[in-house]
C-alpha cells in the first residue's frame, strides 16, 4: 500500500510531515476504518447464524439450555473442513435412503456417492463467500 510506504519513508529518514504524509494517513485511517467494518459485519452475521441454531438446538433440546450451550461448544470445535466432510456424510446418507425408498429393479441408475466431497466444499465455501457479500451490501 502506497500510503504506508510514504509514511515510513518519511519516518525512517526523519522528515518533517507535509500534505502527502497527511492525505496518506488519511488514507491509511480509511483503510483501517473500513476493515474495522467488514469485521463487525462478518462478527454480526456470525452472531445471527448463533442465535439461529441456539434457538433451534434450544427447540431440539426441548428447553435444555446447557444442553444446548454444550451442544454448541462442540460444535464450534469442529473444524470447518470436518464440518463440511460431515455435511458431505449426511447429505449422502439421505440421498441413499430415499434411493433405497423408491428402489426400481434398474440399478444401473443408481449413483453413490451422490455428492463429492471436494465439490460440496468448493461449492459451500462460494456460497459462504456469496452469503458474506450479501450480508455487506445490506448494511
Amino acid at each position: 500500500m502506497k500510503a504506508i510506504n510514504r509514511l515510513a519513508y518519511t519516518i525512517s529518514n526523519g522528515n518533517k510531515p507535509n500534505a502527502t504524509d497527511v492525505e496518506a494517513l488519511n488514507q491509511l485511517i480509511e483503510y483501517i476504518n473500513k476493515e474495522k467494518q467488514r469485521e463487525l459485519n462478518n462478527n454480526m452475521l456470525f452472531a445471527k447464524l448463533y442465535v439461529n441454531t441456539f434457538k433451534n438446538d434450544l427447540i431440539k433440546n426441548k428447553g435444555d439450555y446447557k444442553n444446548t450451550v454444550q451442544s454448541l461448544k462442540s460444535t464450534c470445535r469442529i473444524s470447518f473442513e470436518d464440518q463440511l466432510e460431515g455435511l458431505v456424510r449426511e447429505a449422502n446418507a439421505i440421498h441413499l435412503e430415499q434411493e433405497a425408498a423408491a428402489f426400481t429393479k434398474d440399478i444401473s441408475t443408481f449413483q453413490y456417492p451422490k455428492y463429492d466431497v471436494n465439490k460440496m466444499k468448493y461449492k459451500f465455501k462460494d456460497l459462504i463467500g456469496n452469503l458474506i457479500e450479501d450480508f455487506s451490501e445490506l448494511n
